[in-house]
Formats: structure tokens, C-alpha cells, sequence
């Protein structure tokens, strides 16, 4: 199934949102709730945590997020 753009019905290609820490490049996640912060960076534990997909129109740029399970 193709995907429309909701916006002006021209395709839309799909893709993902890259993650980077300066040395590792990973795929963006989703993570349930709000951000918790801890010394050493933010508190995942006992969250949901999903890779991020993209889809974007080829005409007018316009994004749309997903987070889906793997």
C-alpha cells in the first residue's frame, strides 16, 4: 500500500530519524512517559521504547512519524 501525503496527496517516501551520541549512530526510539533524569542520563527502566519510523512527502516535505514494535 502506497502512503499519501495527508497534507497534499503527493507520495510519500519511507525512512527513519537517525540517533547519535558523536561515535554511535542508531535509529531513534519512542520511549513511554515523561523524561526522568538521572546523573548519568535519563531513567529507561520499565519504559516502552520503540524504533522510530519516518515517512515523508516528496513534494512538500512534510513528515510523519511512527513508532513501531519490532
Amino acid at each position: 500500500m502506497a502512503m499519501v501525503c495527508p497534507k497534499c496527496q503527493s507520495a510519500m517516501s519511507g525512512g527513519y530519524l537517525m540517533s547519535t551520541d558523536g561515535s554511535h549512530n542508531t535509529v531513534g526510539e519512542w520511549i513511554e512517559g515523561r523524561p526522568e533524569k538521572r546523573w548519568w542520563g535519563l531513567n529507561l527502566k520499565n519504559r516502552r521504547r520503540y524504533p522510530v519510523a519516518a515517512a515523508r512527502c516528496e513534494r512538500c516535505g512534510f513528515l510523519e512519524l511512527y513508532a513501531v514494535p519490532v
